[in-house]
């Protein structure tokens, strides 16, 4: 059965030190990538990384390294001093995003280790779809003291790109991944499939839907309200979210916001008549994985206005 997978990546608290930005004015934002707890021979630094250059409004930077330091960015010495000389881990790659002038082309999400093992286990495999989000926090000055948005001071969750699968690489079939994934994937080398424990590999299918000609994967141009996961009733607590009321039903449920004795605490304000719901989230779930068909397919399709 296909599935439908939320996953976060990108900088966070304890990956980065910090989160991704975003201009709330316009909804554009960049993905930073988290750093790479080892040194790698293949892949990108955050200095190889070139960025076009004020794409946030007021960000003057040639390339992610620069970004971070950029005062106007906000980022801490810790964060700085991080990146400094670690590689991206560049992962999920979605083709190149519109902020960057380089990077690869490709579609392709690697998963190792107890993750990898949670996918595999609840049937994620070809056809099953990834929608990958991340917390983003406002650029500073950006917003209007009295606007709603001034209000996100910790950030908030936001969907901001999709892969469908169309081919699933593990250790056994690894000769079978192309040459460019192999190169400049963080999980593609054969020392990754050797060494990481479920070591498997995404790759994008051609079209997210067969009626449609949406790519199979990519990234959304702006965070809208529509891709907002955070409550904004519960501003500064990011992660409760506020979801469709059809994820609170049993066939529905994530993973990890499932289990049955914690359900009456992590869900609230759920009645049966409601278009939607609150959850309290997990705080290092990577992988809430749901049924595909449905409900949650209609709900997926209207985020492409389909």
């Amino acid at each position: 059965m296909e599935k439908l997978i939320l996953s976060r990546k990108g900088f966070d608290s304890s990956a980065g030190y910090g989160y991704s930005p975003f201009d709330p004015e316009t909804g554009k934002y960049i993905v930073l990538p988290i750093p790479e707890d080892e040194a790698k021979d293949s892949g990108y630094t955050f200095e190889e990384l070139k960025v076009i250059n004020n794409y946030l409004e007021g960000m003057r930077a040639a390339n992610l390294k620069e970004l971070i330091k950029d005062p106007k960015m906000g980022y801490s010495k810790k964060s700085i001093q991080v990146i400094e000389n670690s590689h991206a881990h560049y992962d999920p790659v979605l083709g190149i995003p519109p902020w960057l002038k380089n990077g690869p082309k490709f579609g392709a999400f690697g998963q190792s280790e107890a993750a990898a093992g949670h996918l595999r286990n609840n049937g994620v495999g070809e056809g099953s779809i990834f929608l990958f989000f991340s917390r983003f926090k406002p650029m500073k000055n950006r917003v209007h003291p009295l606007d709603p948005r001034a209000s996100w001071t910790d950030g908030a969750y936001f969907l901001y790109g999709w892969l469908k699968v169309g081919k699933v690489i593990t250790k056994e079939n690894q000769n079978e991944l192309p040459s460019a994934v192999k190169e400049k994937h963080p999980h593609g080398s054969a020392v990754d499939f050797r060494n990481r424990e479920n070591n498997t590999i995404y790759l994008a299918a051609d079209k997210l839907f067969d009626d449609h000609d949406i790519p199979g994967c990519g990234y959304f141009p702006r965070l809208t309200n529509k891709l907002l996961l955070s409550s904004e009733a519960h501003k500064n607590k990011p992660s409760i979210w506020k979801l469709p009321s059809f994820f609170h039903e049993e066939e529905f449920l994530p993973t990890y916001l499932n289990v049955p004795d914690k359900l009456e605490n992590r869900w609230f304000l759920c009645p049966d008549e409601s278009e939607s719901c609150f959850v309290q989230t997990t705080g290092r779930g990577q992988e809430y994985v749901s049924s595909l068909k449905g409900k949650s397919l209609n709900w997926l399709r209207s985020l492409f206005d389909i």
